[in-house]
């Protein structure tokens, strides 16, 4: 066994290391922030002991069938060890952070007394807590009220589980009243609340190493009943959920988190309990299918990191049944050859592609809108607002719809410095285009209408149109923004003069697609894509970085002296291009995000 004064050490150093790592990971998607965050509570803390492969079933073999969300961190130990393996997890090892660490740990020396004196165990104790698999689910029985479960594994760390329930029970017998049964040896407690409501019910038991709390004492014994793995009557037996998971495997198999929601018998047991209260709300029922809503028949995935070929990876299926109707097919991407064009600069922070069907969106639109109000509802209106006197004469449909290609380009460019007087990114979103010059008539026509807002001018054989905005970035002069028709494509930009280098056919730079970094995110890319995204993490968290260094993080957190961050260049290094793609897939769609490893 360690020492105490060792034991304090290490705990201290994974404590500053989770915690800089947690402030360089606000630019990531909100999957990868919410996983990484269980992460790095289990990672505060040295690994006490591993569980056998074989010491517990799966809790997606302990629950029924009606599951219609369910979070799993299959090993939170695996997670724990695994994270320290990214690139994030290297950068919080650097030396660099010395003198924030120690800022983190007064900190926290803080936070442990008050937990001390509320929970009755050391803030150490309880992020040790969390050992091998931790999940959530939401079940909803037909006929039913709602119920929750949870399920956590907590190994060697019975000691501090005890003194957490004994604290638990003292707080319940103030407003419930407890009942103990025993079931296969197993002793489940279960509490009724006095005060009424649809959840006035707790239970809980503890078996093996696996503490399990429900809302509805039959979600425990349904538990228990299946605590074997031999019952033939389980969610794991769910073709949804195994679907995803086959979709959504990783280099290591599902991954260390994973996910399902089953969003037809969520919003079925919503509008079942508000029916109870208000009968009307039942015929909410009815539009689902007509909507196409109920087609949407799950969606899931999963996540890892520090795998074979990539620090982290997010894989989401959307199960959609086909073929596809009402809302459904508003949202149709079908895959092309995407990559991004030259006039995108290699110093280019992220840029975004999709290729949507914007007419099948406006046919779908026009059809369900026809169905409520009447056959040729649209097309009337729309005829209506292209004759209308004094309006610009313009169709929505045969001057937009069908002059528009869907593919639509989103580019972030860093903005230069001014002295000391904080930089706006240029932004520049792109619209293709089947037929320019009818588009650019259409423009026209807008512009010469009374009262029009922009300035025109010539540049390059284009019209650019410009515009006064704010300055965001928290400037006082006013900035001028852009629109014009270029390279058969409609272009906007909250700066004018990444208008002008469209136009010019090139950059003032080496173009984005030529780039090394780029091309470490293509290689991971199919051939055709319905979207496809790039991003730099070292562009995005820059600025945060320095924000926060400057003292601009002081209202979130006082305590703490952001000054002592390191340098941004020291920790530039080890943050590597992001990138993703979406694909369609016989059963629906799936989407892909990633980060590269470091070469």
């Amino acid at each position: 066994m360690r020492g105490t004064t060792g034991f304090v050490r290490e705990t201290q150093t994974a404590v500053g290391d989770g915690v800089s790592f947690l402030i360089g990971l606000n630019m990531n998607r909100w999957l990868r922030v919410g996983t990484v965050w269980l992460a790095l509570a289990a990672a505060l803390l040295p690994r006490l002991s591993l569980r056998a492969e074989d010491e517990a079933v799966p809790t997606d073999r302990l629950l029924p069938p009606d599951v219609s969300v369910y979070v799993s961190i299959p090993d939170v130990d695996e997670l724990k060890g695994r994270w320290f393996k990214t690139a994030f997890g290297s950068l919080t090892q650097d030396s660099v952070f010395e003198p924030f660490k120690g800022e983190i740990t007064k900190a926290l020396e803080l936070v442990s007394s008050e937990i001390k004196k509320e929970l009755g165990v050391s803030l150490n104790d309880f992020l040790e807590i969390p050992s091998g698999e931790f999940a959530f689910a939401v079940l909803t029985p037909q006929g039913k009220k709602p119920a929750v479960a949870m399920f956590l594994d907590f190994g060697d760390n019975k000691k501090t589980v005890d003194a957490l329930m004994e604290k638990a029970e003292k707080a319940l017998a103030e407003n419930a009243e407890s009942d103990d049964e025993e079931i296969d040896g197993t002793n489940v407690t279960s509490w009724k609340f006095k005060e009424g409501g649809p959840f006035n019910q707790m239970a809980y038991f503890i078996k093996d190493s696996m503490l399990v709390v429900s809302s509805d004492l039959d979600t425990a014994k349904g538990v228990l009943s299946r605590w074997d793995g031999k019952h033939s009557d389980t969610f794991a037996d769910n073709d949804n959920y195994n679907l995803i998971l086959e979709k959504c495997s990783t280099d290591d198999d599902n991954g260390l988190f994973v996910w399902y929601l089953n969003p037809n018998s969520l919003i079925q047991a919503v509008v079942t309990q508000a029916a109870a209260q208000n009968p009307q709300a039942a015929l909410a029922m009815g539009f689902l299918d007509p909507l196409g809503i109920t087609a949407l028949k799950a969606i899931g995935g999963s996540y890892d990191m520090a795998t074979e070929n990539f620090d982290s990876i997010t894989k989401s299926l959307l199960v959609i049944e086909q073929p596809t109707k009402g809302l459904m097919n508003i949202f149709q991407f079908p895959a092309i050859e995407q990559k991004p064009p030259k006039w995108v600069s290699a110093s280019t922070s992220a840029w975004f592609s999709l290729n949507w069907d914007i007419a099948g969106a406006y046919t779908a639109i026009e059809s369900m809108v026809d169905m409520f109000q009447g056959p040729g509802t649209v097309a009337a209106l729309i005829d209506q607002f292209a004759q209308q006197e004094g309006g610009p004469k313009v169709h929505l449909k045969k001057d937009v719809i069908d002059v528009v290609s869907g593919r639509i380009q989103v580019v972030l460019e860093p903005g230069k410095k001014k002295d000391d007087e904080p930089a706006q990114d240029r932004i520049v979103v792109a619209l293709g285009l089947k037929d320019a010059k009818k588009f650019q008539a259409t423009l026209t026509k807008l512009t010469k209408m009374q009262g029009f807002p922009g300035q025109t001018r010539e540049f390059q054989g284009s019209t650019i149109i410009e515009f006064e905005v704010p300055d965001i970035s928290g400037g006082l002069e006013p900035k001028t923004a852009g629109l014009a028709i270029g390279k058969d494509q409609l272009m906007f930009s909250n700066d004018v003069t990444a208008i002008e280098s469209m136009l010019r056919g090139s950059t003032d730079e080496d173009a984005l697609v030529d780039s090394a970094a780029y091309k470490t995110i293509a290689e991971h890319l199919p051939a055709k894509s319905s979207i496809v995204s790039f991003s730099r993490n070292d562009s995005q968290i820059e600025t945060l970085w320095e924000m926060a260094k400057g003292g601009q993080a002081v209202l979130l957190l006082p305590q703490i002296d952001f000054s002592k961050l390191p340098e941004f260049d020291s920790v530039k290094k080890y943050l590597t291009p992001n990138g993703g793609y979406s694909v369609p897939d016989k059963k629906g769609v799936l989407f892909v995000s990633f980060g590269t490893k470091k070469k």
